[in-house]
């Protein structure tokens, strides 16, 4: 028995790791999304219309390590755009910057609805 147990902790440990986040009733982020954006040092509001643009209404779990990610490279956008906001979204969604894109207006919509 106790080897079972001992087999089945890093099962236990990397479905907890891997898991979905939990998304609050609200729609809101879910608290290591939040922490995600704060660690990587971009706007929250942003990287919440981001994210809502992402996944969908409502929302689909996914992982914190995708937060991360989308975290971490939304900072790199911004940083490689000098902090235009929506050129960095354009470079964060398509991989280069493309004007009128429908796709950050629909994100600049969800930001300024907030």
């Amino acid at each position: 028995m106790g080897k079972n147990i001992l087999l089945a902790l890093p099962l236990l440990l990397i479905a907890m790791v891997t898991s979905p986040a939990v998304i609050a009733d609200n729609g809101t982020l879910p608290e290591c999304a939040v922490n995600a954006a704060q660690a990587s040092d971009v706007e929250l509001a942003l990287f919440q219309a981001l994210m809502h643009y992402e996944l969908g209404e409502p929302p689909r779990a996914v992982p914190c390590a995708f937060y991360e990610r989308s975290a971490a490279a939304l900072s790199s956008s911004l940083s490689s755009q000098k902090g235009d906001r929506w050129a960095a979204v354009s470079l964060f969604l398509r991989g280069r910057v493309v004007t009128d894109d429908p796709a950050v207006k629909r994100v600049r919509a969800f930001y300024e609805n907030k």
